[in-house]
């Protein structure tokens, strides 16, 4: 009998964003050993991503079809009812959306971002409408929630003033890898950015700042790693126009193993998104040592801890600068430990105990 249903049904199969989350952070609640008994509720397409064999008092089960709409209406209806009926007392939505209320289960909701409030436009109009809904009923249903960034935490609060407790749960990052500067060969230097390819991520404008620079500096090449998301054609146009097209390449999704070999040859990230929640690839790449470019705004900054070139992500020559300074700046020894120190500092292990925290709390008689 679980105390605990994590719902994670809501997670694609392709471990991006929000997958990476899920995966991670249940990972590492598993191994606690003083935790409340786990259930975890996927499909039979995820199940496999949540299984911990060697943990104990946890579970996983395919409780969810796994197409979208038969799911959204299972995690609607019946969802909290399931979970129930294991036993559990505590619900946590890891995607926004929470089941409807029953009596005697407490529910906590992780609140990503709010830019499907503030800026639908980023977004496929089917899909706002279906988080906005999905926001604002976990507000009305939670008992607690859950964002990653304080600067996420604080635009909840401006647009929920009645919201039930908020706690902000950092991110983590794993295993770092030791980056060889000098990028990809002795006479070229990569940028790098990663991240699914949506309106978001600022990515015509990167291109622009890219192409601005380039000229100047021949070594510099781009590399953009993720796949390919939703309202794209800027991003193509933006890339048909590019006067140094030959030196920019586009990758799709890569594997663990191949994302580790990208961080290798690259010397810096760029990564001027318009607003994130969090910003998971600012955090890895300051953890390998890379000099990282990103937004003054949102959460990036708070995750940056001081050690990035921040920049305005609506003006091109500001991203343009800020590839400049960081691609060709070489930084004292300490400077770089001090960055890995900080960026290491967030571990899923501390975001586990955090969330288990929560669970403990609403557990309380």
């Amino acid at each position: 009998m679980s105390q605990v249903a994590i719902d994670a049904t809501g997670v694609p199969p392709q471990a991006a964003g929000v997958g990476r989350y899920a995966k991670d952070l249940i990972a590492a609640i598993s191994v606690i050993d003083e935790r409340p008994e786990i259930e975890v509720m996927a499909t039979a397409a995820t199940a496999g991503m949540f299984s911990q064999p060697n943990a104990s008092r946890y579970r996983v089960i395919s409780a969810a079809p796994s197409a979208r709409l038969l799911r959204l209406a299972y995690q609607e209806s019946r969802l909290g009812r399931v979970a129930k009926r294991s036993g559990a007392k505590v619900i946590h939505g890891l995607h926004y959306q929470l089941p409807r209320r029953c009596r005697g289960l407490k529910m906590i909701s992780t609140v990503h971002d709010l830019t499907f409030i503030d800026h639908p436009e980023w977004h496929e109009a089917a899909k706002v409408r279906y988080f906005r809904r999905a926001i604002k009923l976990a507000v009305e249903r939670a008992d607690h929630l859950i964002v990653p960034s304080q600067a996420t935490g604080e635009r909840l609060r401006e647009l929920f003033p009645d919201a039930p407790p908020v706690t902000v749960v950092y991110h983590g990052v794993g295993p770092a890898v030791v980056p060889e500067y000098g990028g990809a060969g002795r006479n070229e230097v990569e940028i790098c950015f990663l991240g699914t390819i949506e309106p978001r991520k600022n990515l015509p404008r990167l291109l622009k700042a890219f192409d601005i620079v380039a000229g100047d500096h021949p070594e510099f090449r781009l590399r953009i790693v993720g796949q390919r998301g939703w309202k794209t054609a800027g991003f193509d146009t933006a890339l048909g126009r590019l006067r140094h097209r030959d030196r920019v390449t586009v990758d799709g999704y890569l594997s663990e193993p191949e994302l580790k070999r990208v961080l290798k040859r690259a010397r810096v990230l760029a990564y001027p998104s318009l607003e994130e929640g969090f910003g998971l690839p600012v955090l890895e790449a300051l953890a390998t040592g890379l000099n990282v470019v990103t937004s003054k705004v949102s959460a990036t900054a708070e995750v940056a801890g001081g050690f990035a070139w921040l920049v305005d992500p609506e003006d091109v020559s500001s991203i343009a600068d800020g590839i400049v300074e960081a691609a060709t700046s070489a930084r004292p020894v300490d400077e770089v430990q001090r960055q890995t120190d900080w960026a290491r500092s967030f571990t899923w292990e501390k975001a586990a105990y955090s969330t288990v925290t929560v669970y403990e709390r609403l557990l309380e008689p």
